[in-house]
């Protein structure tokens, strides 16, 4: 996971995608959380940011806050959000909570990166205010199980063409009987 790592494309609030990667779904209205450390104080961090961007591609997992700078990790300012964004296999023990009442959200725990300006383990919650939250995790849980299974993140991750068939239809039966048939 990494903090305040994302470029954005000048001019507007779409991050810049990376070699081979696949934007495949992002939802607005998300509030972010991000608490690490194991509850002694001062050894602990918590980020937050009450509405944003969630974009999901088939490389990672990105967060970008509703005001945000287009300022980068070279930055120096590690604890405001400006985006937040964590590969799919720094991501563990996914789940999707619907609550009887309340948004529902996306829960998971984020592995930090080298020089993520995170330091330990985090628990990354993705609260969906305007809907949009199953689907998000269902790419999110798609793409972990295609993790596990061949150990990388796959290239693309699109939806395969619908099934044409045939232009010109045969019938289901001949027309003619076969030779050496006779009716009776």
């Amino acid at each position: 996971m990494a903090l305040n790592a994302v470029m954005l494309e000048q001019g507007t609030r779409h991050p810049v995608p990376l070699p081979n990667e696949n934007f495949l779904y992002h939802c607005s209205g998300v509030k972010f959380e991000l608490k690490s450390g194991d509850g002694y104080p001062g050894d602990q961090l918590s980020l937050a940011s009450s509405s944003g961007t969630a974009f999901i591609s088939n490389q990672r997992i990105i967060f970008l806050p509703a005001t945000t700078t287009h300022l980068t990790s070279t930055t120096n300012q590690s604890h405001t959000v400006n985006s937040y964004t964590i590969p799919h296999t720094n991501i563990k023990d996914q789940k999707f909570v619907q609550p009887l009442f309340g948004a529902n959200r996306f829960e998971a725990l984020a592995i930090p990166v080298a020089n993520g300006h995170v330091e330990g383990r985090a628990t990354l919650v993705l609260t969906f205010k305007e809907g949009g939250g199953f689907d998000f995790a269902t790419i999110a849980r798609k793409l972990s199980e295609r993790i596990q299974e061949t150990g990388e993140v796959p290239a693309h991750e699109e939806e395969l063409p619908g099934y044409e068939g045939p232009q010109d239809v045969l019938p289901a039966y001949p027309d003619e009987a076969p030779p050496g048939y006779e009716q009776r």
